[in-house]
Parts: structure tokens; C-alpha cells; sequence
């Protein structure tokens, strides 16, 4: 029988599993995200600026970092709603993008929302198995 504490455990590697695999797709996306600024320069003259502080600083040191700087893509693609470090409508215009370009980013949005599920679903596991 499976006990909560080894649920736990395969909840946990579960959880680092699917966190590495979206580093490595963001990883992979970088050359997306270049093409993707290209686009939307030549369409709006300029990036957004929270896109343009943090261009090129290293997401693993600054954490927010690469959130805010891909804010312009993730939040048209997954919200359905303008960039909120734009000053532009780019909703129509990620959204409007070729599928070889944004489908990625959905699909790392997806891989790093299971991670956090699983993460949040060991750290109550582990709470329970501690606390009873």
C-alpha cells in the first residue's frame, strides 16, 4: 500500500521533474522571444519597458525578471489582455503571431503551471504527513 509520505515524494519529483523542464523550454524559447521583440518593434516602434530593463538581465539571479520582460507575450496569449508594462493594445497583435512562434509559450505556461500544482500539492502533503 502506498502511504501518504511516498505520495508525497513522487508529488515532490514530480515537481522538480516538470520545474527543469520549463527552465529548459524558456531556455529554449529565447530565440522565439528575440524573434517575437523583432516583430514588435517593427509593428510599435518600441518594446515594452519592463521588456527593455530586463532584456538582458539573467532570469536564474533575478527572478522576476524574465516574468516581467515576457509579460507582453504571456498575458495576450494566456489572459486574453493587453501587456501591463504596455503602452500599446498588443492583445491582437501576440495573439495574431505565427503558431510556430507562440505555441511554445503556451505549452512552457503549461509546464510550469503543473510544476506549481505539483509543488503546492507536496508542500500540503508534507504538512500532513508532519502534522499528524
Amino acid at each position: 500500500m502506498i502511504s501518504l509520505k511516498d505520495i508525497a515524494i513522487i508529488s515532490g519529483l514530480l515537481a522538480v521533474l516538470f520545474g527543469i523542464m520549463s527552465v529548459i523550454i524558456s531556455m529554449l524559447n529565447r530565440k522565439r522571444y528575440k524573434e517575437i521583440c523583432a516583430l514588435y518593434l517593427k509593428n510599435f516602434d518600441s518594446l515594452p519597458w519592463a521588456t527593455q530593463i530586463y532584456d538582458n538581465v539573467n532570469s536564474l539571479y533575478v527572478k522576476s525578471a524574465y516574468g516581467m520582460k515576457t509579460d507582453f507575450i504571456f498575458r495576450p496569449l494566456i489572459w486574453n489582455k493587453k501587456s501591463s508594462f504596455s503602452k500599446n493594445d498588443d492583445k491582437d497583435f501576440i495573439r495574431g503571431l505565427p503558431q510556430r512562434l507562440i505555441r511554445p509559450f503556451y505549452i512552457e505556461y503549461f509546464i510550469t503551471a503543473v510544476s506549481f500544482v505539483f509543488f503546492i500539492t507536496t508542500a500540503i502533503l508534507v504538512f500532513i504527513v508532519t502534522h499528524k
